[in-house]
C-alpha cells in the first residue's frame, strides 16, 4: 500500500483538490472532467483508482446514497445528505442534525454510537422553492 500512496502523487493531489473544491458531491466522471482541465492525459481509470484510494485513506468520503453511481465528498466531518427526488442534486444537511440524531439514538437505545451517516430523500432548496411557487 505504501507504494500505491507514493505513485502518481501529482495525479492523486489533483483528484483530491477536485473533490475538496466542490460542494456538489461529484461522481468519478465529474471529477475526471475537472481534473482533465489541468491534466489532459489523465485517464478515467486513474481517477477511479485515486478516488477509491483517497476514500480508503480517509481523506474523502465515498457516499453510497442509493443512487446509480458513487459520489464523493471532501467534507469528512459527520453530516447528513439530502438527495433530491426531482433533480437528483445532493445537499449537505447541518452537522448539528446528525449530532442530534446520534444523541437521541444513544439515549433511546442505551448504546454509544461512533458516527451516523444520514441520507434523506426529498426536494432540494431549488426544487422546493419552485414547488412552493406553483
Amino acid at each position: 500500500m505504501a507504494e500505491n500512496i507514493r505513485r502518481n502523487s501529482k495525479q492523486r493531489q489533483l483528484v483530491l483538490e477536485a473533490v475538496k473544491s466542490t460542494c456538489t458531491h461529484p461522481t468519478a466522471e465529474e471529477v475526471f472532467q475537472i481534473v482533465r482541465q489541468q491534466n489532459p492525459t489523465i485517464s478515467l481509470g486513474t481517477v477511479y483508482r485515486n478516488l477509491n484510494l483517497l476514500a480508503e485513506m480517509g481523506l474523502i468520503l465515498k457516499l453510497d446514497l442509493g443512487v446509480e453511481r458513487d459520489h464523493f465528498d471532501g467534507t469528512k466531518e459527520e453530516h447528513g445528505h439530502l438527495v433530491c427526488t426531482r433533480c437528483g442534486a445532493i445537499e449537505d444537511l447541518p452537522c448539528a442534525l446528525s449530532a442530534s440524531i446520534r444523541s437521541t439514538m444513544e439515549h433511546e437505545l442505551d448504546r454509544q454510537m461512533d458516527s451516523i451517516y444520514l441520507t434523506v430523500t426529498g426536494l432540494c432548496k431549488e426544487c422546493s422553492c419552485g414547488h412552493m411557487k406553483q
